[in-house]
């Protein structure tokens, strides 16, 4: 009798996570082209997709959660969620303001969920196929 072997959970996480990363990727850089076309003034639609952005975020780390939930803990997630949530509601406040206010909580944003993308990221780097988000908090972060 010959049993095929199970891959691993850690193989399965490591591959739902790449996944992830590469719609977050895309997304990114649709969202990046639609905005820059719209980068002179804050109409609705610009402070529509301001807004979309980090709740897209809370989206990727809800599945981020489910997929690794079985190799760490998701409380990084959960902050990382909760950060993303305020972003957009600071954002969607902001944008009535202009776009430096815009910048300001979006710099802010940036730099909080990309730390916690760091710390999230740099300890899962075994698991293989981490890189994508390592890169995507440090650029976030600087």
């Amino acid at each position: 009798m010959t049993t095929i072997a199970e891959p691993s959970r850690t193989t399965g996480t490591a591959f739902a996570l790449r996944r992830l990363y590469f719609v977050r990727f895309a997304f990114a850089i649709v969202w990046a082209l639609v905005m820059f076309t719209m980068a002179k003034e804050i109409t609705p639609v610009a402070a529509a997709l301001l807004v979309l952005y980090p709740l897209f975020d809370v989206g990727a780390a809800v599945v981020d959660t489910k997929a690794s939930r079985s190799t760490q803990s998701p409380t990084l997630l959960y902050v990382n969620m909760a950060v993303s949530l305020a972003a957009a509601v600071g954002v969607a406040i902001a944008a009535t303001s202009g776009i430096p206010a815009v910048l300001r909580v979006w710099g802010a944003w940036a730099i909080v969920s990309g730390l916690v993308q760091l710390v999230v990221a740099v300890p899962r780097r075994t698991m293989g196929g981490q890189w994508p988000m390592i890169l995507s908090g440090g650029i976030s972060v600087l």
